[in-house]
């Protein structure tokens, strides 16, 4: 089983002293109870799918509504174990590993909202999903909104969360700020492969939180020397999320936007205006969670899902 080692243990230490957000996090760790994500049976399967091999795993009731998980980075869908069974016990739940991320085949051409939306409609095509709840965090956030503005879409509504699209200003914490900013920094982080990336935002970016063995050997294998592809994203961060953000106002399907209120990697505000924004949306911050807020706040989380699939999207504008 693979571990964080002491080279990604001390370049994440090193991380860590510069940023001037390390030292809220860890009085908040200090203060809540910690706990760790059990180990559940998330059921992962390979398929070809627009010649790609993507990573997903599928449960709960057939006949129950649908919802789809994106998986954040530099993470997988297993970062979901804490609330799999309690969403898997009242919908239909695919968790899907992103093109490029998790356990998913994929590139640096594959580092692009627009392309990650162009996936997502090959996904959902072949898998003949309709009448779909997206719940998309992270990585999946830019990839949802891209997905629906820019094709016919088979959704019913969006959960989103913690990444770019906001209107300006976006309101990054240190480490992402400067990967977004400087290519060196990119190029850096690329050298030092994936492990130090992974033991830095366990550490920042979770307040309860910690994730398991089985957690940590599944990133370190899914990102094993595949680094310097996967940190394209954040070339051109801040255009990347202009351009999402000139046109959510096109975007009428209900959204529940949801955020961590300790994010310091993504701040709140960047919740707040985004939810500003968009014509039919809904505000919901997490308390006691950072980043990760839906494996900080796993039952909380799965309760805000049910709530919103079972009845208060349809409170919200009108289904497009």
């Amino acid at each position: 089983m693979k571990k964080l080692n002491l080279f990604d243990k001390l370049n994440a230490a090193s991380l860590l002293l510069v940023s001037p957000e390390w030292p809220k996090v860890k009085a908040a760790q200090k203060r809540a109870q910690s706990f760790e994500n059990p180990v559940v049976n998330i059921p992962l399967e390979i398929r070809t799918i627009a010649g790609r091999k993507i990573r997903l795993a599928e449960a709960g009731p057939v006949d129950a509504p649908t919802i789809v998980l994106l998986s954040p980075f530099p993470a997988s869908i297993l970062n979901f174990a804490g609330s799999w069974e309690s969403l898997t016990a009242n919908f239909r739940v695919i968790a899907i590993d992103l093109p490029g991320f998790g356990g998913s085949e994929g590139d640096r051409h594959d580092m692009t909202p627009t392309a990650q939306g162009n996936h997502l409609a090959a996904i959902f095509d072949a898998l003949e999903l309709n009448d779909i709840h997206l719940v998309a965090p992270d990585v999946g956030m830019a990839s949802a909104l891209s997905y629906v503005l820019d094709h016919e879409h088979r959704l019913t509504s969006m959960v989103i969360g913690h990444s770019i699209g906001n209107p300006n200003p976006v309101e990054l914490g240190f480490m992402i700020g400067m990967l977004a900013k400087f290519g060196f920094m990119r190029a850096t982080s690329a050298l030092l492969g994936a492990g130090p990336l992974i033991a830095y935002s366990a550490k920042i970016g979770a307040v309860r939180h910690q994730a398991s063995a089985v957690e940590i050997d599944d990133y370190k294998r899914a990102y094993a020397g595949r680094a310097p592809e996967v940190i394209h994203w954040f070339k051109d961060f801040y255009a990347k999320s202009e351009a999402i953000a000139a046109r959510l106002s096109e975007i009428q399907i209900p959204t529940l936007v949801f955020w961590g209120e300790l994010d310091v990697l993504f701040d709140v505000s960047n919740a707040e205006r985004i939810h500003a924004a968009l014509p039919n949306s809904k505000l919901q911050i997490l308390p006691e969670a950072g980043h990760f807020s839906w494996a900080d706040q796993p039952q909380m989380f799965a309760s805000m899902i049910e709530s919103w699939v079972a009845n208060e999207h349809k409170q919200i504008g009108i289904s497009a």
